[in-house]
């Protein structure tokens, strides 16, 4: 805070639903909720918030009336017969409908900006949106195309025995896949000069990552190279391999989590280092504590 005047924020932008990227930003919410009401000015402002609600990413599909199971996702109830994992994507549904309705209560504007009601790509092209004097975002994801493909998805769910099994597999692999704003950070530093650039990825799967980039014509040859590349995912080997880290190449590596689950897993250390070896380059965690403990997991990774 500066002295006694609310934080003052250009954009707060949430990259999708699940708990590890939105229970915080619920809980400063409320915060500033219960505090607007007792005061009348919240201890921040936010000028708009960037997020895609899993009520917009289904509205216009037909899986949320077809499956009981996936409608009451909507209203946060848990169907019986769903797995933790599956579970847990339910409960973030509800938190990121919490959010808008706190940002709407705020009066927070959402997406402002944004070109529509969705943060996401076009089917072709590039969307550049200035944020600021010499601040750009080009958003990246997710696109027209991908979002789409929420009906596939269902379709192919609906082979599953019964409205639960529907109800994981399409949450399972439409969430984490198909929803994650992706976006390219750009930040001009003088005339002549190229901007520093910044690829904030969420938990975006690398091969989305890179059919964005050849999509929007950022990669003509298959390659990009940025400043800093915030690594999808926490570094979870699901969701990038040795590929990725040779096509879209950075000087700094940012792989964000806390340690748990091994994450960032060691596969993913070991792909970024065939990919860049004998190039210098910066990688920074976030966490302190592994699952075995940090020491301990860079420890194993050295003796690969």
């Amino acid at each position: 805070l500066r002295g006694n005047d609310p934080l003052d924020l250009r954009m707060l932008l949430v990259s999708h639903i699940h708990a590890d990227h939105i229970t915080g930003l619920v809980d400063m919410f409320r915060d500033m909720k219960h505090e607007d009401e007792e005061t009348g000015e919240p201890f921040c402002r936010i000028r708009t918030l960037w997020f895609n609600s899993f009520e917009q990413l289904t509205g216009s599909n037909t899986a949320a009336i077809q499956s009981s199971a996936v409608g009451a996702a909507l209203t946060g109830v848990v169907p019986a017969g769903l797995e933790r994992w599956t579970e847990a994507v339910v409960a973030s549904v509800q938190q990121g409908h919490d959010l808008r309705n706190y940002a709407t209560q705020l009066g927070i504007p959402l997406n402002q900006g944004a070109g529509g009601a969705l943060v996401k790509a076009p089917k072709t092209g590039i969307k550049r949106v200035k944020i600021a004097d010499g601040l750009t975002f080009v958003v990246l994801g997710p696109n027209d195309e991908q979002l789409d493909a929420l009906d596939t998805d269902w379709q192919k769910a609906k082979l599953k025995p019964t409205p639960s099994a529907q109800a994981a597999d399409f949450l399972n692999r439409t969430v984490p896949n198909l929803s994650s704003i992706v976006v390219l950070v750009e930040a001009e530093r003088g005339a002549g000069k190229k901007p520093i650039s910044m690829l904030l990825t969420g938990d975006a799967g690398g091969d989305h990552v890179l059919e964005s980039l050849k999509r929007s014509g950022l990669s003509t040859d298959g390659t990009f190279r940025v400043d800093l590349l915030k690594v999808m995912h926490h570094g979870s080997n699901h969701s990038v391999d040795q590929d990725f880290f040779e096509r879209v190449v950075a000087d700094h590596y940012v792989i964000s989590g806390n340690g748990r689950h091994g994450i960032p897993h060691g596969d993913t250390l070991a792909w970024l280092s065939a990919a860049r070896s004998g190039e210098p380059y910066d990688v920074y965690l976030t966490n302190r504590q592994g699952a075995e403990g940090l020491t301990e997991m860079l420890a194993a990774f050295e003796e690969k």
